[in-house]
């Protein structure tokens, strides 16, 4: 399995974030100085779809996924019920690497990413029938917030590799922090 290493070589805690493509991966409590983490790569996500109708919330049940795939969130009318019924349908995606959301209700549908039970991200589709993507490709984007300070992005393709915080040395950047790739 691959892991992307996370090292913090400054002196405050560095707060990491990882992207691959347009999804985010991890959003990390503080990277103490001197310490390493090991982000393993993310097999499967959640997502669940919250929408409001008529004033109530509805919101679908979880849903297991891996890889492109194309979620179409849907409010049902349930006759013998006299309710509706709030579903995900998911396909295939059309797309290769790529997550596509769609709604068919009148409000506004968030689709609530999780890991391993801990949000990472939401999409939301204000417009039915209209297409919200996230791309899922092979690069990986890291950044990250030390001391106030959010620091450049810096990308890899290599899922393996090792990310550095560092302190700037010089005194014309006397504060600023730069990620390093290795």
């Amino acid at each position: 399995m691959s892991a992307l290493t996370l090292t913090n070589s400054t002196s405050y805690i560095a707060q990491y974030v990882i992207h691959r493509g347009g999804l985010a991966l991890a959003r990390l409590p503080g990277l103490a100085p001197g310490a390493t983490l090991s982000v393993p790569e993310a097999d499967t996500f959640e997502i669940t779809a919250s929408t409001i109708l008529e004033d109530n919330t509805y919101t679908s049940a979880p849903i297991a996924v891996s890889g492109a795939t194309r979620f179409l969130a849907q409010v049902k009318q349930q006759r013998s019920q006299q309710t509706y019924e709030f579903e995900v349908v998911t396909t295939l995606s059309s797309i290769a690497n790529q997550m596509q959301f769609e709604k068919t209700s009148l409000g506004p549908v968030t689709f609530h990413i999780t890991h391993q039970g801990v949000p990472v991200q939401d999409v939301v589709v204000p417009n039915s029938f209209e297409q919200v993507t996230l791309e899922i490709s092979d690069v990986y984007s890291v950044y990250a917030v030390i001391n106030g300070i959010t620091t450049d992005s810096v990308t890899t393709s290599n899922p393996n590799a090792t990310v550095t915080a560092v302190s700037e040395a010089t005194d014309m950047e006397f504060g600023y922090f730069t990620l390093v790739i290795s």
